[in-house]
């Protein structure tokens, strides 16, 4: 029974190779895992595979010097992914986290859930068929292609699917690339760009289809492999603790909702006259066109990265050090390579450490990758937490990379380092409370039947979209901003924005979402959700945008001659990089699923796994990264060994940055929000070159004048960076698309050239598809 209900894809084979190693395999294609103790990685044939294997696998931690290893910049999934999947294959890693916690990361504070796959709902052609049910010729609903398709609509993107016919799970090789991994077209002609992916004629949207089936294609497979138990079909051990440390199957067993499903049953819930089974809870969010999303209550974020977290911890090969604030990256432009044309190599970062307000020089032989999250934090309103996170520091560090590389003349990133940044997604449903900060209130509960009403109480969703409130985030949050300023100018200056699901069973609705419970009722003036109307605003939530990478998460944009090339030894993954799986607007849930296969994919090509060239390319870039870092170390131990005396920083200079970074989130919400316009983007643009100016001066003043810098002139400097990037962005597109709507100056209305009929925005034949099947599978 438990074999038929979850289908021939949970059936895991794993058996030893030759040299070692383990590989486990299913019907939809193969994973290969090898443990820290097999002297070669399966990855190809001759010199490279037997030089990359002397230097990491055949070495004990504690034989290695401190360089030997892969230096991560977040704690995140992303950064945990990477570091779980690099020490696998027998690579050293430092995960480096602003934070005195480990947990301290955007991946904590995700609600919803992760994509997973629905292997119990079929198609209701079939399913009533007692021949196909014989044949087991049933199709499934939830595919590859179908989150490829969902991902594409909440994109932006409006041109039509370069492949329309299905693929199984699996890995997502170059045999299936479709557009070669990167797209040197961009508007204007700009043929220094290494975008992947399509642009659309229409919305001036990059997405990347390439991306998307890397994700559908390789997904449930990560999930498998980093976050279940054998239960479900995962590699890990359920066990006390967290799991993690035995070298093949060191992910974690994160314990996800779960529900007594019929056999029988299409859905998510219990109907069908089978036998029940306990089976991982599936729930539907908005733009998706079937419940695919495992969660844990509303705080599947907090579960998965306190979980994958303690197991990357337990990891032999893998540290974390907490209260590291990273002000630079480093990099020898002396080493060119032999086989490529790509630019400076990336040997490691200078670290400020937070307590001892000390900056050292943190060596890496296998490169450094970006993985502390996007930039929604420079907002003045955002769902993202106080502190460092999400102040943009992967982008600041990447733009001050190229323009050190350039000579001091880039500052406006010209060589693509980064791209698409002027897609901030808006989440649509913050709280608001007057003098409070803005807390998530997840899509999930819109998912659920949370309805968007006005004061009056009228339902004013699909006045601007036929899916109402499960159409994209963007419409949903221009929606819901367009609604709260019809008020503004009153004398009452009443909200005019609230979410009501109190037509939802009240006991129900507590267990379901007891964080967003609790957050409300532990306020002075307590409110329940479940019994009244909870007023609402957009905030600055996601960043589409970001550092540019390929498929598998190398920086590009960094060649010798017209940027046709990758930054070597550098890496992004998560939310501070951009593949071009998002476009223009982030589909539901695709964050954390991002981080799990992006962030794998890294490990891999660190550790040389797959194709020869990235053997080769790893062996070139470790040996030319080990003779780059021995002379650095050779000059500061001629100077002492000291990058920094540390010591006390100035208070004024601390003072100053706050009080400077308060103005930028202002700055940004005012003139680089949810509608922009020319005149106000051409304002923040000025503004924020004085003030990223300002806060170079700031960091080269307590450089140069002998006291260390404080992580708050650290955190402005990056802020400054990231936000004249967005503004120039958003300057620099005048179409309207996805999360970047640009209104004339003299109206700021939710309008679109061509994009409405009367007061509704036109669907597209695939959206209204997917949606029917996805609320269909919703409510049985």
């Amino acid at each position: 029974m438990m074999n038929r209900l979850l289908s021939p894809i949970h059936r895991i084979a794993t058996r030893p190779t030759n040299s070692g190693g383990i590989r486990w395999s299913s019907y939809v294609g193969d994973v290969r895992c090898w443990s820290n103790m097999s002297k070669s990685y399966h990855c190809g044939r001759g010199a490279a595979r037997r030089s990359l294997s002397a230097a990491t696998a055949s070495t004990q931690p504690q034989q290695q010097p401190p360089q030997e290893r892969l230096l991560i910049l977040g704690s995140g999934v992303a950064g945990c992914a990477t570091a779980l999947t690099a020490a696998r294959h027998g690579i050293r890693c430092t995960v480096l986290h602003a934070g005195s916690s480990r947990d301290d990361c955007n991946s904590y504070w995700a609600q919803g859930g992760i994509i997973y796959r629905n292997y119990r709902l079929r198609d209701a052609g079939n399913a009533g068929s007692a021949a196909a049910s014989s044949q087991k010729e049933e199709k499934l609903v939830d595919t590859p292609l179908s989150l490829v398709n969902d991902i594409k609509i909440a994109s932006g993107y409006l041109g039509p699917l370069q492949r329309t016919d299905e693929i199984e799970e699996g890995w997502y090789g170059d045999n299936l690339v479709l557009n070669g991994g990167v797209d040197n077209s961009s508007r204007g002609g700009d043929s220094s760009s290494m975008k992947g992916g399509r642009q659309c004629p229409t919305t001036n949207i990059h997405w990347n289809e390439d991306a998307a089936w890397k994700l559908a294609c390789e997904g449930p497979s990560r999930v498998r492999e980093l976050l279940l138990g054998k239960k479900d079909g995962g590699l890990n051990e359920e066990k006390e603790g967290y799991g993690g440390g035995d070298g093949v199957n060191a992910g974690c067993v994160v314990p996800f909702d779960r529900v007594m499903h019929a056999d029988g049953g299409s859905g998510s819930g219990e109907e069908g006259g089978g036998e029940k089974m306990d089976v991982l809870s599936l729930c539907l969010e908005a733009s998706h066109a079937a419940p695919r999303i495992i969660h844990h209550a509303d705080c599947t974020g907090k579960v998965i990265t306190t979980h994958i977290t303690q197991a990357a911890a337990n990891h032999p090969l893998i540290e974390f050090v907490g209260d590291s604030v990273v002000t630079d990256l480093i990099f020898d432009e002396n080493s060119s390579s032999s086989i490529s044309n790509d630019a400076a190599l990336v040997i490691g970062a200078q670290v400020l450490n937070k307590q001892t307000n000390r900056l050292t020089n943190y060596y890496a032989t296998h490169g450094v990758v970006l993985a502390s999250g996007g930039l929604a934090g420079i907002y003045q309103h955002s769902t993202n937490p106080l502190g460092f996170n999400a102040l943009g520091s992967s982008v600041g560090l990447a733009l001050r990379l190229e323009d050190s590389l350039s000579g001091g003349n880039n500052k406006s990133s010209k060589g693509g380092i980064v791209s698409d940044l002027e897609y901030v997604q808006f989440h649509p449903t913050s709280l608001f409370l007057p003098n409070e900060a803005r807390f998530l209130l997840t899509e999930a509960l819109r998912g659920e039947g949370a309805i968007l009403r006005d004061l009056e109480g009228r339902a004013f969703a699909r006045d601007y979209h036929a899916n109402g409130e499960l159409a994209p985030r963007d419409i949903v949050a221009r929606a819901v901003f367009c609604e709260t300023q019809k008020n503004a100018g009153d004398v009452s200056g009443e909200h005019n924005a609230y979410l009501d699901i109190t037509h939802r069973d009240s006991d129900w609705l507590k267990e379901r979402f007891p964080s967003i419970d609790a957050h409300l009722m532990s306020r002075n003036s307590p409110m329940d959700f479940t019994k009244e109307w909870i007023p609402v605003i957009p905030a600055a939530h996601y960043t589409c945008g970001g550092v540019t990478t390929d498929l598998n998460g190398r920086v590009v944009g960094g060649g010798n001659s017209n940027s046709n090339g990758w930054y070597r030894n550098l890496y992004a993954a998560g939310e501070a990089a951009r593949t071009g799986l998002h476009g223009g607007n982030r589909l539901a849930s695709t964050s954390l699923l991002e981080g799990l296969v992006f962030g794998s994919s890294v490990g891999e090509v660190v550790a040389g796994v797959g194709i020869e060239e990235n053997q080769e390319n790893a062996v070139e870039s470790m040996h030319q990264a080990r003779d780059a870092i021995e002379r650095r170390l050779a000059m500061e131990q001629s100077r002492g060994g000291r990058v920094d005396d540390g010591g006390m920083y100035g208070d004024a200079s601390s003072r100053e940055a706050t009080a400077i970074l308060t103005h930028l989130k202002s700055l940004m919400w005012d003139n680089v929000g949810v509608v922009r316009t020319p005149a106000k983007l051409a304002l923040a643009v000025s503004e924020l070159a004085a003030i990223r100016d300002q806060a170079d001066r700031l960091w080269e003043d307590c450089s140069c004048g002998g006291t260390a810098a404080s992580w708050e002139v650290v955190a402005l400097r990056d802020a400054a960076y990231a936000g004249l990037a967005v503004a120039e962005s958003a300057l620099a597109n005048p179409v309207s698309g996805g999360a970047h709507y640009v209104a004339l100056d003299e109206e700021e209305g939710f309008e679109t050239d061509g994009g409405l009929e009367d007061g509704v925005i036109a669907d597209s034949d695939d959206e209204e598809e997917a949606f029917d099947i996805g609320l269909a599978a919703a409510r049985g």
